[in-house]
């Protein structure tokens, strides 16, 4: 006799359903009939609700698959089809669950007992899908019932007139109408992308050339500065990669943007006007990523505009929080006024106002990235100089200590360079600092200077080589002293484009008395330079020489320091020493005027008080 397992090897049954089905199976040997027992149950019930399923149709496929709500049943043979509701169909996993339900209602029992189970078991293999879907077939058909519909209703001919003004539109007439815009919208469609992005870059090189157009032919020093574009198209570039980010989501506005940010950025680094053509530049770009919002450009172009009339003569870092305010206040003037006039909700309003309170608080972000551009791109910016103003600067306080009259000599040519500055619209900020840092190379070598002389002069006993050599030694001294104190490449230039390429004649004269000329060898009696490459290195070479003159004056009037002015000029002229900066006659003049100016100033009588002697 077989093991019990054996009877079971081809179904997959627990331990107790077979035992149970084992046990049933004594019982009607036992018995010699099954009447009563769970096999005659079984036998009689299993083929029933079998039957009734599969005649219902069990599917290939799951029934969500499947998107209509009928389908077409084609016999074997293919000559005969009838459709079924899509309703009164099972798949195997709705087969499934229908003969669990039946079994638990027939045995009263939950779907989890043994006897519900073993029974289900057994009728697995005859749930197997009767109804196969025929994937290659059904395209077909569908296809061939998509080519059977008409493509047109009707024709309308080439130059036919639809309808005319004051004509009642009738319903052909309608239907003639709705065609006619669907057809174009298919056409713009094939051909609409195209032009769209085709518009899209030429918007984009108009306002970028423009921009280009202003620093090629204003500002061609950032122009062909290939280190300060990089700068300016990084920024720019962060900026409209904000304003594209901000269409992808429709909760955000797109005040969010920090267009305000770059605005004050560039009025610190440049100057206030490359700042506003920055800002206009930059908000009619992010417009056009935003599809033409003119109420955006407007808005922010304001708001950018306000920041950069307020830090274009930044004097301390506290000015830029008074700069964010008024670009806070320019976001919301015109938040208000284009909300109004499209009669926007208060919630509406509120959050754009919220969108640009963020923004705004996003330009204090120019701190870090000051100092990340200074560091990158070698930048000294406005900043920086007022931090090197600071008279308490190591560097001058030593110059105090041990030039004194270096010191008073540097301070007067710092005031004569920025007020002239002031006069021809060049950085006075720079002039003063540049000017504060010319002379640091005397400090060494004080004692060989005139200005730091009293009764002993140490040239006496020197020739006129030497002593020439000593003293154009103090460009180099200057600039390793400043390199030493890391100041900025703006300051340093200062040190050697303040004597340019000029020859030191007071020496050079005394040794053509004591040596032959061709015996002089002309570098040891002229400064290395370069020549001055800026209008504020001009200035404080001019500066330089007039204060040093001018005090050689004993009783100065307004006619003598003319006079000196006017023998400066035309020494630096004749050496050709303003060849390499873009300085004017008109602003030599200008120059020449703000010096008599202030050197009157400085050197004006005091009145003699009652009683005084001397």
């Amino acid at each position: 006799m077989l093991p019990a397992d054996s009877l079971f090897s081809n179904l997959a049954l627990s331990s107790s359903e077979k035992n149970l089905l084992l046990n049933e199976y004594k019982r009607v040997l036992k018995l010699r009939n099954e009447s009563g027992t769970l096999l005659g149950d079984l036998r009689r019930i299993l083929p029933l609700h079998i039957a009734s399923i599969r005649s219902d149709g069990i599917l290939s496929i799951e029934r969500h698959q499947i998107a209509s709500e009928s389908i077409a049943l084609r016999a074997p043979n293919g000559r005969e089809e009838s459709v079924l509701s899509l309703k009164s169909l099972r798949d195997s996993v709705e087969a499934v669950l229908t003969m669990t339900e039946l079994l638990s209602e027939y045995f009263r029992a939950q779907p989890e007992s043994d006897t519900v189970q073993l029974a289900l078991k057994l009728s697995l293999p005859f749930l197997s899908p009767n109804l196969i879907y025929d994937a290659t077939q059904t395209l077909v058909e569908r296809m061939r019932a998509e080519s059977a519909v008409p493509i047109a209703d009707g024709i309308v001919r080439e130059n036919e007139k639809v309808v005319s003004r004051g004509e009642v539109i009738t319903d052909l007439t309608k239907r003639k109408l709705d065609s006619y815009l669907r057809a174009k919208a298919e056409r713009e469609v094939r051909t609409g992308e195209l032009r769209l992005y085709i518009g899209k870059i030429l918007i984009v090189l108009i306002i970028a050339s423009l921009f280009a157009a202003y620093l090629y032919f204003s500002r061609p020093q950032i122009f062909f500065d290939n280190s300060l574009l990089l700068l300016l198209t990084s920024v720019i570039l962060l900026e409209l990669l904000a304003a594209w980010y901000s269409v992808q989501f429709e909760w955000l506005s797109p005040y969010i943007v920090p267009i305000g940010l770059a605005s004050i950025l560039f009025t610190i680094i440049f100057d206030s006007r490359t700042g506003i053509f920055a800002t206009i530049t930059i908000s009619l770009l992010a417009a056009t990523i935003r599809g033409n919002d003119f109420p955006f450009a407007l808005a922010t172009l304001f708001a950018g505009g306000m920041g950069v009339f307020f830090t274009r003569d930044i004097r301390q870092r506290a000015q830029v929080a008074l700069s964010v305010l008024y670009v806070f206040i320019g976001y919301s003037v015109a938040i208000l006024a284009f909300n109004f006039a499209r009669l926007a909700s208060l919630e509406e309003i509120l959050t754009d106002l919220k969108f640009a309170a963020i923004s705004s608080l996003l330009c204090f972000l120019v701190y870090p990235a000051l100092l990340l551009v200074e560091k990158i791109f070698g930048i000294t910016t406005d900043l920086t100089l007022l931090e090197l103003s600071d008279a308490n600067h190591p560097l001058l306080r030593e110059m105090a200590a041990n030039a004194p009259g270096t010191y008073t000599h540097t301070m007067q040519v710092s005031l004569l360079a920025e007020e002239a500055a002031n006069c021809i619209g060049a950085n006075a900020l720079l002039c003063r600092v540049g000017a504060y840092f010319h002379d640091i190379g005397k400090i060494a070598q004080a004692r060989y200077f005139a200005e730091n002389q009293t009764n002993y002069n140490p040239h006496d006993e020197l020739t006129a080589i030497t002593s020439g050599r000593i003293i154009g030694e103090h460009v180099k001294q200057g600039l390793e002293l400043g390199r030493l104190y890391k100041l900025p490449k703006r300051v340093l230039d200062f040190i050697p484009q303040h004597h340019g390429t000029t020859m030191i004649h007071f020496f050079y004269d005394k040794a053509l008395k004591a040596f032959p000329h061709d015996k002089l060898n002309l570098d040891d009696f002229r400064y290395p330079g370069p020549k001055p490459q800026s209008r504020e290195a001009a200035i404080v070479m001019l500066a330089d020489g007039v204060e040093a003159s001018v005090r050689s004056l004993t009783t100065p009037n307004e006619e003598t320091v003319s006079q000196i002015i006017d023998v400066v000029i035309r020494k630096r002229l004749d050496e050709d020493q303003f060849s390499e900066c873009p300085l004017t006659f008109a602003e030599l003049k200008a120059i020449k005027e703000s010096f008599i100016k202030t050197i009157m100033a400085l050197r004006h009588r005091r009145v003699k008080y009652p009683g005084q002697k001397i």
